[in-house]
This record gives structure tokens, C-alpha cells and sequence, in this order.
């Protein structure tokens, strides 16, 4: 037994001693290997399979050049959903923004929107008419400028 406590005595003068020998430093932690929790998070909303806008595309553009700090994901909208409730769960996964591409996900926004706000997301409206409370691009405007300006603040280069 005291060979034991003899052995671990040993061993904690010899660490402080690699300690004090390397200018007492201790190492630097790694850097992290994903930003999915740190990162922004920008959730496409549709109700149908085909995106004609191009907004998936250019979101995906956004996303790479951000370089990490920002991720996209696609939601298709269930047939028969409480729309508020729908847009309400994006939110709990993280969603900073929510853009939507057609009539049924922009009834979606609409629908949260006049519920009770939320402050802290941004809705975006991909369409022909705009919705109070939400940022609006028209189809033709969609582009990898517009939705980084929209969804990141930036200019996209």
C-alpha cells in the first residue's frame, strides 16, 4: 500500500515537474470540429417538393461561404398541420430564420405572426405579396446577395 501512495506522489512531482519544464503552460484547448451549436440557423419552409424560386440553391451558396457559422435546412410543411404550430416547432429546433417559398408556408408565417410575435427570428417571404412582419423578396430577386443580406446581415461576395 504505501508503494501505491509512493508510486502516485512520484507521479504528480513528475507532471508538475513537465509542467514547470514547458514555461507552465497548459496546453491550448483543440478547436472545435463543428459550430452547430454556435451557428446561425436558416430554415427554408415549403409545403410542396419543387422549389422554382432557386431559394434552396442560393441558401446552400450562403451557407459555404459563411464557413460554418451558418447552416441551412429544408422543411417540407405535413398536409394537415396547425400552420402556427409548424412554424412554432422550427423555432424550438433552432431556427433563426424562416424562409418561406410558397402560398401554403407563407399562410404558415402569416398565421404565427398574427398569434404573437417573435422577436428574436426573422421571416422571410419569398413571393408576390409581401407580409407584415416579414422580409419580402419577390421570386426574381432571389439570389445569393439578397438572401445573405436577409439572412446574415452581409454582403455576399
Amino acid at each position: 500500500m504505501t508503494g501505491v501512495a509512493v508510486a502516485g506522489v512520484a507521479g504528480l512531482v513528475a507532471a508538475g515537474w513537465l509542467l514547470f519544464a514547458r514555461g507552465g503552460t497548459t496546453p491550448a484547448a483543440p478547436a472545435p470540429v463543428s459550430h452547430v451549436d454556435t451557428a446561425a440557423r436558416a430554415c427554408l419552409l415549403t409545403s410542396t417538393d419543387a422549389d422554382r424560386t432557386g431559394t434552396w440553391a442560393a441558401l446552400g451558396q450562403v451557407a459555404r461561404a459563411g464557413g460554418g457559422h451558418l447552416i441551412v435546412q429544408s422543411y417540407r410543411m405535413p398536409a394537415g398541420v396547425k400552420p402556427a404550430a409548424y412554424v412554432d416547432s422550427l423555432v424550438e429546433l433552432g431556427c433563426s430564420t424562416v424562409v418561406s417559398t410558397d402560398d401554403a408556408a407563407r399562410s404558415a408565417v402569416a398565421a404565427r405572426l398574427a398569434e404573437r410575435p417573435l422577436p428574436k427570428v426573422r421571416f422571410v417571404v419569398v413571393g408576390d405579396r409581401p407580409l407584415t412582419g416579414a422580409t419580402h423578396l419577390r421570386p426574381d430577386a432571389v439570389s445569393v446577395r439578397a438572401l445573405s443580406e436577409v439572412v446574415t446581415g452581409a454582403t455576399a461576395r
